[in-house]
Protein backbone atom coordinates (compact mmCIF):
# COMPACT_ATOMS: atom_id res chain seq x y z
CA UNK A 1 0.00 0.00 0.00
CA UNK A 2 1.29 3.19 -0.89
CA UNK A 3 0.58 6.26 1.41
CA UNK A 4 1.10 9.71 1.11
CA UNK A 5 2.07 11.21 4.65
CA UNK A 6 1.81 15.22 5.54
CA UNK A 7 2.73 17.44 8.90
CA UNK A 8 1.99 21.15 8.63
CA UNK A 9 1.16 20.69 12.21
CA UNK A 10 3.80 22.52 13.35
CA UNK A 11 6.96 24.70 11.85
CA UNK A 12 8.19 21.57 11.12
CA UNK A 13 6.97 20.70 7.55
CA UNK A 14 6.97 17.16 6.35
CA UNK A 15 5.94 14.89 3.69
CA UNK A 16 6.45 11.16 3.40
CA UNK A 17 5.89 8.27 0.97
CA UNK A 18 5.43 4.60 2.67
CA UNK A 19 4.90 1.35 1.27
CA UNK A 20 2.96 0.18 3.98
CA UNK A 21 5.32 -0.07 7.36
CA UNK A 22 8.42 1.10 5.11
CA UNK A 23 9.42 4.71 4.81
CA UNK A 24 10.70 5.21 1.28
CA UNK A 25 11.45 9.03 1.27
CA UNK A 26 10.85 11.86 3.94
CA UNK A 27 11.70 15.05 3.33
CA UNK A 28 11.03 17.96 5.71
CA UNK A 29 12.12 21.59 6.72
CA UNK A 30 11.77 24.41 9.26
CA UNK A 31 9.21 26.52 8.18
CA UNK A 32 7.63 29.39 10.49
CA UNK A 33 5.47 30.58 8.02
CA UNK A 34 4.80 29.08 4.68
CA UNK A 35 3.59 25.27 4.83
CA UNK A 36 1.15 26.76 1.41
CA UNK A 37 3.95 27.67 -0.54
CA UNK A 38 6.08 24.73 0.03
CA UNK A 39 4.07 21.60 0.64
CA UNK A 40 2.96 21.05 -2.83
CA UNK A 41 6.54 21.60 -4.35
CA UNK A 42 7.73 18.90 -1.60
CA UNK A 43 5.15 16.82 -2.68
CA UNK A 44 5.90 16.77 -5.94
CA UNK A 45 9.64 16.31 -5.47
CA UNK A 46 8.86 13.18 -3.61
CA UNK A 47 6.14 11.84 -6.22
CA UNK A 48 9.04 12.34 -9.25
CA UNK A 49 11.84 10.53 -7.43
CA UNK A 50 9.78 7.68 -7.02
CA UNK A 51 8.21 8.34 -10.99
CA UNK A 52 4.88 8.24 -9.47
CA UNK A 53 1.67 10.27 -9.95
CA UNK A 54 -0.68 11.05 -7.29
CA UNK A 55 -3.19 8.72 -8.91
CA UNK A 56 -0.43 6.06 -8.20
CA UNK A 57 -1.15 6.64 -4.28
CA UNK A 58 -3.48 4.05 -2.72
CA UNK A 59 -4.06 6.25 0.84
CA UNK A 60 -3.62 9.70 2.30
CA UNK A 61 -2.87 10.56 5.54
CA UNK A 62 -2.78 13.59 7.29
CA UNK A 63 -1.78 15.02 11.44
CA UNK A 64 -5.05 16.36 11.84
CA UNK A 65 -4.06 18.19 15.29
CA UNK A 66 -3.30 19.81 17.78
CA UNK A 67 -1.31 21.87 16.66
CA UNK A 68 -1.57 25.68 14.53
CA UNK A 69 -4.85 26.59 13.47
CA UNK A 70 -3.63 27.65 10.14
CA UNK A 71 -1.21 24.87 9.75
CA UNK A 72 -3.37 21.69 10.01
CA UNK A 73 -6.08 23.20 7.59
CA UNK A 74 -3.46 23.51 4.84
CA UNK A 75 -2.66 20.21 5.66
CA UNK A 76 -5.80 18.60 5.97
CA UNK A 77 -7.09 20.49 2.97
CA UNK A 78 -4.90 19.68 0.55
CA UNK A 79 -4.92 15.68 1.63
CA UNK A 80 -8.81 15.90 1.55
CA UNK A 81 -9.03 17.64 -2.25
CA UNK A 82 -6.63 14.89 -3.18
CA UNK A 83 -8.64 11.70 -1.63
CA UNK A 84 -11.84 13.62 -3.23
CA UNK A 85 -10.64 14.13 -6.38
CA UNK A 86 -9.52 10.66 -6.91
CA UNK A 87 -11.43 8.68 -4.90
CA UNK A 88 -8.66 7.58 -2.90
CA UNK A 89 -8.56 6.44 1.48
CA UNK A 90 -7.73 9.45 3.77
CA UNK A 91 -6.92 8.70 7.55
CA UNK A 92 -6.14 11.77 9.54
CA UNK A 93 -3.63 10.79 12.59
CA UNK A 94 -3.10 12.40 16.15
CA UNK A 95 0.22 14.81 15.95
CA UNK A 96 0.31 13.83 19.51
CA UNK A 97 0.51 9.92 18.93
CA UNK A 98 2.53 10.70 15.67
CA UNK A 99 5.37 12.38 18.15
CA UNK A 100 4.43 9.07 20.66
CA UNK A 101 5.52 6.68 18.07
CA UNK A 102 9.06 8.33 17.58
CA UNK A 103 9.89 6.48 20.78
CA UNK A 104 9.93 2.42 20.84
CA UNK A 105 10.97 1.93 24.36
CA UNK A 106 8.98 -0.46 26.42
CA UNK A 107 7.66 -0.18 29.96
CA UNK A 108 7.58 3.44 29.59
CA UNK A 109 4.99 6.22 29.58
CA UNK A 110 5.64 8.49 26.47
CA UNK A 111 4.65 12.10 27.30
CA UNK A 112 4.05 13.92 23.87
CA UNK A 113 3.60 17.21 24.35
CA UNK A 114 3.60 20.82 22.26
CA UNK A 115 4.03 24.03 24.15
CA UNK A 116 1.08 26.32 24.07
CA UNK A 117 2.65 28.78 26.49
CA UNK A 118 2.06 30.17 29.60
CA UNK A 119 2.94 26.83 31.62
CA UNK A 120 -0.59 25.42 29.04
CA UNK A 121 0.40 22.10 26.60
CA UNK A 122 -1.79 20.14 23.83
CA UNK A 123 -0.61 16.46 25.47
CA UNK A 124 -1.38 12.81 26.03
CA UNK A 125 0.75 10.01 26.73
CA UNK A 126 0.86 6.82 25.28
CA UNK A 127 2.60 2.83 25.74
CA UNK A 128 3.92 0.61 23.42
CA UNK A 129 1.84 -2.12 22.98
CA UNK A 130 2.17 -4.34 20.05
CA UNK A 131 4.43 -2.28 18.11
CA UNK A 132 1.74 0.58 18.19
CA UNK A 133 1.87 4.06 21.06
CA UNK A 134 -1.56 3.53 22.13
CA UNK A 135 -3.11 6.36 24.47
CA UNK A 136 -3.26 6.17 27.95
CA UNK A 137 -3.85 9.38 29.19
CA UNK A 138 -6.36 11.53 26.97
CA UNK A 139 -4.69 13.97 24.23
CA UNK A 140 -5.97 17.34 26.02
CA UNK A 141 -5.14 21.10 26.48
CA UNK A 142 -3.46 21.10 29.92
CA UNK A 143 -1.93 23.48 32.55
CA UNK A 144 1.20 21.92 33.53
CA UNK A 145 0.23 20.98 36.92
CA UNK A 146 -2.85 19.22 35.67
CA UNK A 147 -1.05 17.26 33.34
CA UNK A 148 1.79 16.32 35.75
CA UNK A 149 -1.11 15.26 38.00
CA UNK A 150 -2.50 12.65 35.34
CA UNK A 151 0.89 11.32 34.42
CA UNK A 152 1.93 10.88 38.33
CA UNK A 153 -1.28 9.03 39.12
CA UNK A 154 -0.71 6.95 35.77
CA UNK A 155 2.73 6.28 36.87
CA UNK A 156 1.71 5.19 40.56
CA UNK A 157 -1.74 3.10 39.45
CA UNK A 158 0.31 0.91 36.88
CA UNK A 159 4.16 0.62 38.80
CA UNK A 160 5.74 2.39 35.32
CA UNK A 161 9.47 3.49 36.72
CA UNK A 162 10.26 5.39 33.31
CA UNK A 163 8.87 8.45 31.71
CA UNK A 164 9.81 10.17 28.72
CA UNK A 165 8.60 13.23 27.16
CA UNK A 166 8.57 14.05 23.51
CA UNK A 167 7.63 17.70 21.81
CA UNK A 168 8.08 21.24 23.05
CA UNK A 169 8.52 22.76 25.85
CA UNK A 170 9.09 20.55 28.53
CA UNK A 171 12.41 21.11 29.84
CA UNK A 172 11.52 24.36 31.27
CA UNK A 173 9.79 22.52 33.50
CA UNK A 174 12.35 20.22 35.28
CA UNK A 175 12.16 20.90 39.00
CA UNK A 176 8.06 19.98 38.58
CA UNK A 177 9.12 16.85 36.77
CA UNK A 178 11.94 16.30 39.44
CA UNK A 179 8.85 15.58 41.67
CA UNK A 180 7.87 12.63 39.50
CA UNK A 181 7.29 8.90 41.22
CA UNK A 182 9.51 7.74 38.51
CA UNK A 183 12.83 8.62 36.23
CA UNK A 184 12.65 10.58 33.72
CA UNK A 185 14.02 11.69 30.24
CA UNK A 186 13.51 13.94 27.20
CA UNK A 187 13.17 13.50 23.52
CA UNK A 188 15.91 13.79 20.81
CA UNK A 189 16.01 16.48 18.73
CA UNK A 190 14.77 14.10 16.03
CA UNK A 191 11.85 12.59 18.41
CA UNK A 192 10.65 15.89 18.92
CA UNK A 193 9.49 16.82 15.55
CA UNK A 194 6.75 15.07 13.70
CA UNK A 195 7.72 12.72 10.83
CA UNK A 196 5.56 12.08 8.00
CA UNK A 197 6.73 8.95 7.46
CA UNK A 198 5.71 7.66 10.81
CA UNK A 199 2.44 9.28 10.21
CA UNK A 200 2.34 6.97 7.29
CA UNK A 201 3.23 3.78 9.26
CA UNK A 202 0.35 4.42 11.66
CA UNK A 203 -1.91 5.18 8.85
CA UNK A 204 -1.33 1.46 7.61
CA UNK A 205 -4.26 0.21 10.55
CA UNK A 206 -6.14 3.19 10.89
CA UNK A 207 -9.81 3.34 9.94
CA UNK A 208 -10.17 5.44 6.82
CA UNK A 209 -12.30 8.82 6.96
CA UNK A 210 -14.68 9.87 4.38
CA UNK A 211 -13.10 13.57 3.20
CA UNK A 212 -15.88 15.51 4.17
CA UNK A 213 -15.99 14.28 7.32
CA UNK A 214 -11.73 14.56 7.89
CA UNK A 215 -11.87 17.72 10.38
CA UNK A 216 -9.05 19.25 12.48
CA UNK A 217 -8.75 18.37 16.54
CA UNK A 218 -7.84 21.75 17.82
CA UNK A 219 -8.34 20.70 21.43
CA UNK A 220 -9.51 24.04 22.29
CA UNK A 221 -11.64 26.75 20.73
CA UNK A 222 -9.80 29.68 18.94
CA UNK A 223 -10.25 33.08 19.83
CA UNK A 224 -12.37 34.08 17.13
CA UNK A 225 -15.10 31.17 18.22
CA UNK A 226 -14.41 32.80 21.78
CA UNK A 227 -15.34 35.95 20.74
CA UNK A 228 -18.13 35.60 18.49
CA UNK A 229 -20.16 33.54 21.17
CA UNK A 230 -19.39 36.31 23.73
CA UNK A 231 -20.33 38.97 21.54
CA UNK A 232 -24.06 37.44 19.92
CA UNK A 233 -24.74 34.81 22.84
CA UNK A 234 -25.13 32.33 20.14
CA UNK A 235 -24.53 28.78 20.60
CA UNK A 236 -21.62 27.64 18.96
CA UNK A 237 -22.43 25.97 15.35
CA UNK A 238 -22.78 22.33 14.88
CA UNK A 239 -19.94 22.00 12.62
CA UNK A 240 -17.54 23.09 15.79
CA UNK A 241 -18.45 19.71 17.34
CA UNK A 242 -14.97 18.49 16.96
CA UNK A 243 -13.69 21.09 19.58
CA UNK A 244 -12.98 20.09 22.92
CA UNK A 245 -13.72 22.89 25.55
CA UNK A 246 -11.34 23.09 28.31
Amino acid sequence: MKILSVSTATNHLSVALNDGQTVIIEKGEQDERNHSEHLDPLITEILAANNLQLKDIDRFAVAIGPGSYTGLRIGITTVKMFASILHKDVVGISTLQALAASCEDKDTLIVAGIDARNDNYFAGAYLNQNGQPVNVIADGHYQITALLAAVKEYLVTNEIAKVVFIGSGFTKQEELLKQLPASFSYGTDEQNIIHAGLIGKLAVTAEPTAPDQLLPRYLRRTQAEVDWHKKTGQPFAPDSNYVEEV
